[in-house]
């Protein structure tokens, strides 16, 4: 079975004297390793932007830190010093989205979505950005990213595992997409546990006949262009789904490598329009809401939206 965040930064710990945690207010997550390693596992209370000034300095004293916070605030309140500290500093930190990921906390307000996460983790030159479906995602981007020198950010997901996908059968590279359906129909590409939701949506199409490919992109960036222009070579239409904003996330980068390789394929984008979701609701009814699920990518198949 996946391990959790907290066995698989412990397990890299032993293996390496130079991983250690800092917690922004998420110390949960390192309980293992404070019980093990107290002197590698550091608390800093609500502090976003200290976080990362910390982060910095461990990496420029030889360490490999991971730095957790909450995913909008550890993303949007310390951007600048992620651009400036880890990024232009080309520091060895990962960077974690603990908790909060796209819009989870749908009920609590725009001020706790995590809509922008990964288009701003994007602009930053040399940034790693992997947004795992699932806890075996999670901990397979732990170790690659561990294993590379070089910022990194990624989104932590545990509980349920994609539907159809067991563990043994499955690969993880960084920078690859995975394939998890095949079909000629269109592709649906997906991003982070919304997985989920796209492998529903093919399995409705392909019961009415058809059949589309699916493609989980994990890694954002460095982004899996090949797979993109292969399916934009090999099906007639791309679908984009994410919980996220449209720009700037799986949909803008979608968008960027068909536009500069000259792809005339129709593109749709499901995620959130540009716009912020101030409705009041349940995760599942803020999502239905923006079109972020299997019903959207069947209706933007058949060409109704």
């Amino acid at each position: 079975m996946a391990k959790g965040f907290g066995d698989v930064i412990l397990e890299l710990s032993e293996q390496d004297p130079r991983v250690c945690g800092v917690s922004c207010d998420c110390w949960g997550f390192l309980q293992p390793l404070a019980q093990r390693f107290p002197e590698r596992a550091i608390e800093i209370g609500i502090a976003e932007q200290n976080l990362i000034g910390i982060g910095a300095g461990l990496a420029v004293r030889g360490k490999i830190p991971f730095v957790i916070g909450m995913n909008p605030f550890v993303t949007m309140r310390c951007f600048e010093q992620i651009r400036t500290d880890l990024g232009y500093g080309a520091r060895n930190v990962k960077v974690v989205g603990g908790y909060g990921y796209g819009l989870m906390y749908a009920g609590w307000g725009c001020t706790h979505h995590a809509m922008e996460e990964a288009a701003l983790m994007r602009l930053i030159p040399g940034m790693t950005v992997v947004m795992p479906a699932d806890g075996f995602e999670t901990e397979q981007t732990m170790r690659a990213i561990a294993a590379i020198d070089g910022p990194a950010y990624f989104a932590n997901q545990g509980g349920n595992l994609l539907p159809d996908q067991p563990e043994e059968q499955r690969e993880f590279t960084l920078g690859k997409a995975v394939r998890l359906r095949e079909g000629g129909a269109a592709t649906v590409l997906s991003t982070g546990p919304i997985a989920a939701e796209a492998l529903r949506a093919a399995d409705e199409l392909a019961a009415a006949g058809k059949p589309v490919r699916v493609l989980h992109v994990h890694t954002l960036k460095p982004l899996d262009a090949e797979a993109v222009l292969s399916a934009a070579r090999e099906t007639p239409l791309l679908v984009t789904l994410e919980e996220h904003t449209v720009i700037g996330g799986l949909g803008g980068a979608v968008a960027e490598v068909l536009a500069e390789h000259g792809c005339g394929v129709p593109l749709r984008r499901l995620g959130v329009q540009d716009v912020f979701a101030v409705m009041s609701g349940s995760h599942a009814d803020v999502k239905r809401r923006h079109g972020i699920s299997a019903e959207a990518v069947v209706a933007a198949v058949n060409g109704e939206r």
